[in-house]
């Protein structure tokens, strides 16, 4: 009797096979041709900046960059409320600079974010001239701390370790109601979208539902008519209380071994996983008197990231909480995105003039971490890590609620027993209709435009146990956690689903 292994396949599969091996082909040579004429080119000083930086992921990677760039840092600071009817604070400060291509050069300058503010207004943005963003660092390089960064914006500061917000009323830059318009009308077409996917209510096909659920025109208009404010603040974060990311010479950065691909679109740094902060306070005012609104965070916690690229993704979901309940000091980071693996400009080259080869352009990446306090464990469930596996991913809505819930479960290896698989599970709810328009930078708009809803009062359900044992490490919730959903989520839980 013949062995099934020798049965000749059939000829269909080696015609696929060969189609499919030749098209991989195709991409690597036009890849190659590609990256040969990008070293010549402007954009040359990304890619130089990228392999310099490489073990310094916090620090300033701007210096040589005019054109098709942006930085920004992220500080986030949460801290539980006195009263039971004020349970938590959590606020968000990200400053930045932001290149546009040379035919948006005017659109060029550096800006400063607040997110989360107390009083009328939840958010502001600061805008400043490029030549107001000094960094810092190039005068301190006999600064010990290698993963130090010190930059200045205006008169406010932004290091490792402190903020000085200086923000005043004359760089308050008040997002017009035309864009905020713009945002809430897709960030409602994204929820009917969603709606309809799960099914979660017999409402009608109607995004209008949703569009109630947000400012109305009306108040956007008004707010037009609201004059600039203020914002000051002081916030310090000692070193010595820091969590950083821990690296490796394959790993320099929460990046993994793709922080060795300088022409990504986007790329993500971790300054500090967990550290107390032992000074926070920050007022919002109008004039020299009125105050609009106040707000403390001494003895609260913190968190600090950063990106820097061409351009955000098209498409992604981000979740941070680090103020868990049994678990202090712990911290997680969920980042899930379609990722151009060869760049932006190559993927609409392919798209354009070979659109057969657009399937191998884009794919679903992730970058998913669990610090364990308690045991100083780093759990890493990224695509980067041979032993990682995603198992599933959605977002739903629950109608009567009035909340949207992103779930996401991967599995990875033990680092403490290698015959031991982890297995992570996290729910992060949101309400619907409270996140603040956040501005990032657009390659289609070309300029820094409204096109993330950001919430930093989410709630993080988790559960990581071990598979094999059924042993549960922490299961546990916490509070103002922060929350993106963007883009074609359908997309990636197609690819993560099947």
């Amino acid at each position: 009797m013949r062995d099934p292994q020798d049965t000749p396949l059939p000829s269909s599969f080696w015609t696929l096979s060969r189609i499919l091996n030749l098209s991989r082909t195709a991409l690597l040579v036009l890849a190659s041709a590609w990256l040969v004429q990008l070293s010549f080119s402007p954009k040359a000083a990304y890619l130089v900046s990228n392999v310099r930086n490489l073990y310094r992921p916090i620090q300033y990677h701007g210096a040589a960059i005019t054109a098709d760039f942006f930085e920004g840092w992220y500080f986030k600071m949460v801290k539980t409320g006195k009263t039971k009817d004020d349970p938590i604070q959590s606020m968000a400060i990200i400053p930045g600079i932001h290149h546009p291509s040379p035919d948006n050069s005017d659109q060029g300058h550096a800006f400063v974010i607040v997110v989360g503010l107390p009083g009328p207004e939840s958010a502001a943005y600061f805008r400043f001239p490029i030549s107001d963003f000094t960094d810092l660092r190039e005068s301190t390089q006999g600064d010990s701390n290698k993963g130090a960064f010190k930059v200045q914006i205006g008169n406010s500061f932004f290091s490792h370790d402190e903020l000085v917000l200086n923000l005043p009323a004359n760089r308050f830059d008040r997002v017009p109601a035309r864009e905020l318009e713009e945002f809430y009308t897709e960030a409602s077409r994204q929820y009917e979208v969603q709606r309809r996917k799960t099914n979660s209510s017999t409402l009608s096909d109607n995004q209008d539902y949703f569009r109630q659920l947000f400012p109305s025109a009306d108040t956007l208009t008004e707010a037009e008519t609201h004059g600039p404010f203020a914002v000051r603040g002081h916030f310090l974060f000692p070193a010595s209380s820091h969590t950083p990311l821990p690296t490796s010479r394959w790993t320099p950065s929460i990046m993994g071994i793709t922080a060795y691909l300088p022409f990504l679109e986007c790329n993500h740094g971790v300054a500090s996983l967990h550290h107390t902060i032992s000074k926070g306070h920050l007022v919002a005012l109008r004039g020299d008197n009125e105050v609009l609104g106040e707000a403390k965070f001494d003895g609260g916690v913190g968190y600090i990231e950063k990106d820097w690229g061409v351009n955000f993704p098209s498409t992604w979901v981000w979740a941070q909480a680090n103020m868990f309940d049994t678990a202090p000091g712990s911290s997680l980071m969920i980042s899930v995105a379609s990722i151009p693996v060869l760049g932006p400009d190559f993927s609409d080259w392919v798209a354009a003039n070979v659109p057969f080869l657009s399937r191998f352009t884009n794919v679903p990446g992730r970058l998913v971490i669990f610090y364990h306090a308690a045991t100083k464990t780093l759990y890493n469930f990224s695509s980067y890590v041979f032993s990682a596996r995603a198992k599933s991913l959605r977002t739903s809505l629950d109608i009567e609620g009035g909340t949207q819930t992103f779930s996401f479960m991967a599995t990875t290896g033990d680092p403490n027993n290698p015959k031991e698989t982890i297995a992570l599970q996290v729910n992060v709810t949101r309400e619907i209709g409270t996140g603040v328009p956040l501005r990032s930078p657009s390659r289609v708009k070309g300029r820094m435009f409204s096109g993330v809803e950001e919430a930093v009062v989410a709630t993080t359900d988790l559960k990581l146990w071990r598979v094999g044992s059924g042993e549960v490490i922490v299961e546990d919730q916490s509070l103002g956690s922060g929350l993106e959903v963007v883009g074609d989520i359908a997309w990636l839980e197609a690819h993560i689903n099947h």
